[in-house]
């Protein structure tokens, strides 16, 4: 996936009055971009953001699944701490209470706030309305009493020409300074494709000649994408904003297409996680590229520095403007997850039993996948050395996989019962997320007494419940004891 994230320097100035323009692209992996080692002019437009501000190599998402990896892009907080964990369940599927967003923030400062979304997983059924004066997405009005109404899930969904042209109206009725999020859907599916002529003739049909997914399609989509990217740099160059804009573009996640044997996401390997990121400075030229470990919680605090905000409240994320001014940096340490065992529209758990939880984290250079319900099916890549991951070093490595499970230990991520009944949900929300590709009828709910826990440094005696560790003081991990006799 590919992030580019345009930011300025934060360094001995007075608080800049740049716009904020933040683009999000949908299923869009890094390799996808031409900037990223993609195919040769498939993104022309990406690839000029990128040389005009820092590209970042190694960019990871906190999640493959939209609403989740949004809301860590847009409060710099970790799933665990920004509350969005699922696409559908009891709850889990909003953002927390109080927790501050980006357009909350800008708002305060006195920015108008606008959003433009292209489909209903970033709507405000998710709580993604927060701090944005104008916010055209897709209402909750499906939330009726009759849940068997067909639903045409076009109606929840645009293309990016679409997208942009409402994107031009806000522009027009918009002041300065301004916060804009534009949301890009396109690659995500084959159900609004782009037009004819962007259609190559390798792009597989059916009956009817209906374009059908696949890898060229995918292609298609992105170059797409790519052409209405250079049409909104165009707005705002017309309009005069574009050398005052701080400018981020960042990938919510990739799409496995055929990788490690799953064509959509929900996973957590690189094609899911690995995301584009560029940042630039209006005005200055800063470091052409940035190979060190990033993540999508970093673009909240960078931007913010590059404004002279202050931070309302901690976050996970660390601003990105050292590494873009050459500064050294500690290394950071990413972290992701997929609940896909709580999640009602994740039935691609029957198809891949071993998904059902999986959490992810990378450092120096080093990346685990732990599955606790399925202790030994976890992985362990060097990143480095494996870019594709088909190299799996858990069961060699012990030492590493010990000192990653203690990452995540501290950081923990982990949900072992599935979330209460909190928040209404109807069927009609289920069709809708369903006809989106969210298939439903997909949570396993395994029981809280299936769940023991353990350290990584000393996994006997395992417990019941989570405590410090008795001899190194770490916390614990959970691991599935399906048997519910221990170990």
């Amino acid at each position: 996936m590919c992030a580019a994230v345009l930011l300025a320097c934060g360094c001995g100035r007075s608080q800049p009055r740049w716009n904020v323009v933040l683009v999000t692209l949908d299923t869009t992996r890094a390799d996808a971009l031409s900037c990223y080692g993609g195919p040769a002019g498939a993104t022309p437009a990406l690839d000029a953001l990128a040389a005009a501000g820092t590209r970042f190599d190694e960019a990871c998402a906190s999640a493959s699944l939209t609403p989740v990896s949004h809301a860590s892009i847009l409060t710099g907080l970790d799933n665990a701490q920004h509350g969005l964990r699922v696409m559908s369940a009891g709850s889990a599927f909003r953002l927390a209470r109080g927790v501050p967003t980006l357009a909350g923030v800008l708002r305060e400062q006195g920015y108008h706030t606008v959003a433009v979304q292209s489909a209903f997983p970033v709507s405000s059924w998710f709580g993604f309305e927060r701090g944005f004066e104008r916010f055209e997405g897709f209402d909750t009005t499906i939330d009726e009493k009759s849940p068997q109404r067909s639903v045409n899930v076009l109606e929840y969904q645009r293309r990016a020409d679409e997208t942009n042209a409402l994107v031009a109206d806000c522009l027009r009725e918009s002041r300065t300074p301004f916060f804009l999020w534009v949301h890009y859907w396109d690659p995500h599916d084959a159900q609004r494709v782009p037009p004819e002529e962007y259609l190559p003739a390798d792009v597989p049909r059916d009956a009817q000649g209906r374009p059908q997914e696949s890898r060229a399609l995918y292609a298609a989509e992105v170059h797409f994408l790519d052409h209405e990217i250079g049409h909104l740099v165009e707005l705002l160059k017309q309009r005069g904003e574009f050398e005052r804009t701080l400018f981020v573009v960042v990938a919510d996640h990739g799409e496995g297409l055929g990788d490690h044997g799953w064509q959509h996401h929900r996973l957590l390997y690189r094609e899911d996680l690995h995301v584009p990121l560029i940042l630039v400075l209006p005005g200055q030229a800063p470091r052409a590229s940035v190979r060190e470990l990033v993540r999508t919680t970093d673009i909240f605090p960078s931007v913010l520095d590059a404004l002279g905000i202050a931070l309302p409240r901690p976050v996970d994320g660390r601003s990105l403007l050292p590494l873009v001014q050459g500064r050294p940096e500690e290394p950071r340490t990413a972290f992701a997850d997929a609940l896909n065992g709580y999640d009602r529209n994740a039935a691609m758990v029957k198809q891949r039993p071993l998904d059902d939880f999986v959490y992810a984290v990378q450092h120096a250079g080093w990346k685990l996948l732990y599955r606790p319900a399925h202790r030994e099916a976890s992985e362990l890549f060097e990143v480095a050395s494996d870019p594709h991951e088909l190299s799996n070093r858990y069961a060699s490595e012990p030492a590493r996989v010990r000192d990653l499970l203690l990452e995540l230990a501290r950081a923990e991520p982990f949900v072992t019962r599935p979330f209460p009944d909190e928040a209404p949900e109807t069927g009609r929300v289920r069709n809708v997320l369903q006809g989106l590709g969210y298939a439903g009828d997909g949570a396993r709910s395994l029981p809280s007494e299936a769940w023991r826990w353990s350290c990584p440094a000393h996994p006997e005696p395992s417990f019941e419940t989570n405590r410090a560790c008795a001899q190194c003081g770490s916390k614990l991990v959970p691991y599935a004891d399906l048997t519910g006799k221990g170990r």
